[in-house]
This record gives structure tokens, sequence and C-alpha cells, in this order.
């Protein structure tokens, strides 16, 4: 302990005596360093979070109860329903029917009956409008033309990717139509066909909603026949997503799992997704890596020219009884400072400016808006990294130094 403390007091007045520049320069470069480890795994990282982020916001929410392995549809879709309705934890749901069909458009205008016809094979969502919008907030999603209304009928909305208009920038790998807003289209589901006046475009960064058409659930019923009433999928927004779990875990206590599969969105992520992230995360990690050694390298030139510069000093310290340890720990002391001093500016300015700004202006990436992930545990664990490595880096030179005799130190013979 006292050799620690003798080793403070040299270390804090070698920083004291330092020059104000080159202080500045370090922590500069260690700051640079801990953001350099944290924002590209972060970004990379958040790339695959802000996907996760929009699919759970527009198209799977935070529980989701969709059909047993063994069945088509949920089994007493009404009494899950009212069910449902007594949970305080759920904010908003949405009941959804899904099918597939036909979709055509320019019909009437084609005069060649014998022709190709400007048809679409779709996937069609009969959804209460006014549920669907508290829980996903799709009317927020329009490209164009207006969202459905509870009181009418006749009305859909088409997903972009079923548009040529909107589809060719990707290439032709979509089933289109040539439509857009205020067109009539036909769609048909075996022998029933019925007209739809194309009342918006949707698009999103979300696969399941520029590749799917919206109308009202009373006429999918119809026209699909389904006359039990038994949904395919119901998805649900929780007060808070911590809870997902316990509201899940209560519903599986009412039995509502004899019905149908219950699942948080956690549980309903395809791996893929996950895999992609912890992928990216290495990726980020490794590259990070390259900037500690480079710091590394850059703290031990410092502490070995400083150390060098000081050498007769060092000499005389321990000429006049100082152990070597306490010369080692004092600049140790150094390297330490530095880093401490960089990790802590560099996450002052990660958590305090980069996050928020990424949360209010995201990357605009082709297929999510990119945020900046920085898990606090992960952060933590990368500064201890950083902090040994640069621990490490300042003791090496300082060893060197020392370790040299005594009275060639004081004369500065070799």
């Amino acid at each position: 302990m006292r050799a620690l403390r003798i080793g403070l007091l040299l270390g804090f007045r070698q920083i004291q005596r330092a020059s104000l520049w080159t202080t500045i320069l370090i922590i500069f470069v260690m700051m640079l360093t801990f953001l350099n480890l944290i924002a590209v795994s972060g970004v990379l990282v958040g790339l695959i979070e802000g996907a996760e982020r929009a699919v759970r916001e527009n198209a799977m929410g935070d529980i989701i109860i969709s059909a047993r392995d063994d069945e088509d549809r949920i089994l007493e879709t009404e009494s899950v329903i009212k069910e449902i309705r007594t949970y305080d934890e759920v904010r908003a749901y949405s009941v959804r029917y899904s099918g597939n069909a036909l979709l055509e458009a320019n019909y009437k205008e084609r005069r060649d009956l014998s022709g190709e016809r400007d048809t679409a094979a779709v996937i069609v969502n009969g959804v209460n409008p006014a549920l669907e919008d508290s829980m996903s907030n799709i009317s927020q999603l329009l490209r164009d033309g207006e969202y459905l209304r509870d009181d009418e009928e006749g009305y859909i909305l088409i997903g972009a990717y079923y548009l040529k208009e909107y589809a060719e920038n990707f290439g032709d790998i979509f089933d289109t139509i040539d439509a857009k807003t205020g067109d009539t289209v036909r769609l048909t589901v075996g022998g029933v066909s019925k007209e739809f006046i194309v009342k918006g475009i949707i698009e999103s960064k979300v696969d399941e909603i520029n590749l799917a058409t919206y109308i009202p659930e009373k006429e999918f019923r119809r026209i699909f026949g389904r006359l039990d009433r038994n949904a395919d999928t119901i998805v649900m927004r929780t007060q808070t997503p911590e809870i997902n779990a316990q509201v899940a875990e209560s519903m599986h206590a009412q039995g509502l799992d004899t019905y149908a599969k219950i699942q948080t969105y956690e549980e309903a992520l395809p791996k893929f997704l996950i895999d992609i992230k912890n992928t990216f995360n290495v990726l980020g990690t490794f590259i990070g890596s390259i900037g500690i050694v480079v710091a590394s390298i850059t703290i031990f030139i410092i502490i070995f020219i400083n150390a060098l510069s000081r050498r007769r000093h060092i000499g005389i310290l321990k000429g006049i009884g100082i152990q070597r340890n306490v010369i080692e720990i004092a600049y140790v002391i150094q390297a330490a400072f530095y880093a401490l001093t960089g990790s802590a500016l560099g996450a002052l300015f990660t958590y305090g400016f980069l996050i928020p700004y990424f949360e209010e202006n995201p990357i605009q990436f082709p297929f999510s808006d990119g945020i900046l992930s920085a898990d606090p545990e992960s952060t933590f664990w990368k500064f201890v990294v950083l902090f040994i490595i640069t621990l490490i880096a300042g003791f090496i030179p300082a060893w060197l130094i020392v370790r040299q005799n005594t009275l060639n130190s004081i004369l500065g013979r070799k």
C-alpha cells in the first residue's frame, strides 16, 4: 500500500507537469479509440435492430397469437378476444385474417380478351381499420392516398411491391400490376370476384407490409367465406415491452394456449436475424480492436519517450531509495488516467449525444432505419479490455527503463 500511495503521488505529479496539449491529445486519441470500439459495432448491430424495431412496431407487435401447429386458424377467436380485452397491460390489439387472391388491373381497358392479363398473386389481410391503425400505425406508412375507414366498403390498400411504379426499383422480382390510387381493381378468390377502388399505397421497410393488401374485415370474410370468424393472427401491443413475457405467461395460465400458440416478439423472431446481429457484433468488435492496437501502441510510444527523457530523474529516484515497482506504478497511473478520462468522455458522448441523435435521425438504409446500438453491459466489458491493454502498454516501457543500471541512468550512459 505504501508503494501504491507513493506511485500515485508520483504519477499525478507527472501528469500535472506534462504539457497540457500533449495530455489533451492523448485523451482525445483514447476517446476516439473508445468511440471506434463502440460505434462501429453499434452501427452494424443497429442496422439489424432498426429492422427489428420496424417489424415490431408496424407488423408483429409485442405478443403474437397464431394458429397452433395442428390447426389452420385460431380456435374460438371470439372467446380469445374477450379474454384479451380484460388485460390492462394490453394497450392495443388487431385481429387479422389472411388469404391468397388474384389481383387484376386494367381489365376494363383490355381490348384483346385473349391477350395477357395484368394480374398479380397477392396476400390479402382483412382487418378492422381502427384497431389495426392503433396497433401498427399503418396509416403513417401511406405513400399515396388515404387510409381505410370503418364505415366504408369497396376500398383496398396495396403494398408498394405489388405495383410496377414502385417495385421496378428492385428489378423484375415481384409479381406486379399497373395501377395507382383511384383506379379500380378486381380481387378474385376461387370463383368469387369483387371490384375495389385503390384508396392508398403503403410503403414501408418491412417486407410483410409491402407484400400485402388490406381490406376491411367484413368484406374479407364474405369474399373468402370465413363464416366461423376464426382469425389467422392476433397481434398485441403492451404498455411496456418489459412485461411481454409476464403477460404471455398469464395468458398461458388462463388456458388460451389450448386455442392458439402464444409467443412474445422475441420468441417469434427468426433465428437468422439473431445470428446476423451476433455476426455483425463480432465483426464490429474485430474492427474496433484494430483501434485498440493503435491506441496501445500510441500509449506505449508516449510513455516510453516520456520515461526515456526522464531517465536521469528515474535514476535519481532509484538512488535515493525509491523502489522500482513504485516508479513503474507511477507510469501505469498515467496510462490509467488517459484510459479512464478518454473512455469517460467517449461514453458521455455516446450516451449523451450519439444515441439520442440517431434515435431522432436514423441512418437511412434501404431495408431499415439504422440506429446506434450500445448495450451498457457490452460497453463496460469493451472498456475493461481497453483499460487493461492500456495499462500493459504503460507498464512495459516503464519496466524497460527502470530495469537499467541506476548509475548509468544518472550519468546518462547507455
